[in-house]
């Protein structure tokens, strides 16, 4: 009996022993677990690849748009730089406005010769003349003259119910002249407008200073140049004797 209550007793003692041992080591461990685990999850919160990822995305997507924008500004900018995209203008006259009408300060030059007044204005490669006559019948000036017709280089101009015509004749006799493409030149006028009203007719136009056709006269910029001047009051017709002429000078603009 004695042998299985001391047995007994060992065991209790045993018993109470991992039991003191239990309750006086458990608020040590117990707490350290839940630091651990709670650690363990703020490493996580800032490391996983989830994480990396969150706070990576926005730079990634914010650099694209950026490359793209690089590509799109570079591929404008380098467009107007192509010879091949540059659309080639024609040439036009800006001197002055040939429209069939002059306005003050249009013209750099004028003068009056048989009732005619004659504006002009020039720059290193075009010559601007503006004609206006008191009759309705055609008006001409012809420039540079060697003996009374011959050698002018002569533009003869008419309007006839709103329609201009206009021709570039070549003075090959001292009283005759013809048009360029009859004497096997060319027609240099490169503008032409005109206006008509009952008391006067307007004639614009433009002609090179230097066509190099053989029916024409080169003119050269600062120089001074001897012109006719002629109109019929009636007639259009550029065969017909003509109501009035007279001589004048005109003297060029040099070359800017």
């Amino acid at each position: 009996m004695s042998k299985w209550i001391l047995i007994a007793l060992g065991v209790a003692l045993a018993a109470g022993f991992a039991t003191w041992l239990v309750l006086t080591q458990w608020p040590a461990v117990v707490p350290a677990a839940p630091e651990t685990a709670s650690a363990s999850m703020a490493s996580q919160a800032t490391s996983v690849p989830m994480g990396s990822q969150a706070t990576s995305a926005p730079a990634t997507a914010e650099t694209a748009p950026a490359a793209a924008s690089t590509t799109t500004n570079t591929a404008v900018a380098a467009a107007p730089a192509s010879p091949e995209l540059k659309p080639i203008a024609p040439v036009r006259v800006t001197l002055s406005s040939v429209d069939g009408a002059i306005s003050e300060g249009e013209y750099a030059h004028s003068t009056e010769i048989a009732g005619v007044k004659v504006y002009w204005v020039n720059d290193g490669r075009v010559l601007c003349v503006g004609l206006v006559s008191p009759g309705t019948g055609y008006v001409a000036v012809g420039f540079d003259p060697v003996d009374r017709m011959l050698g002018a280089n002569f533009i003869l101009g008419s309007v006839d119910e709103g329609i201009l015509t206009i021709r570039d004749d070549y003075g090959n006799a001292a009283t005759a002249h013809d048009a360029d493409t009859t004497l096997g030149g060319v027609d240099n006028v490169l503008s032409a407008a005109g206006h008509q009203w009952a008391d006067q007719t307007v004639v614009e136009f433009v002609i090179p200073l230097n066509s190099g056709d053989s029916t024409d006269k080169q003119l050269v910029p600062g120089g001074s140049y001897p012109i006719l001047v002629a109109y019929n009051a009636l007639s259009d017709d550029f065969t017909v004797r003509h109501s009035r002429r007279g001589t004048g000078r005109v003297t060029l603009d040099p070359a800017p």
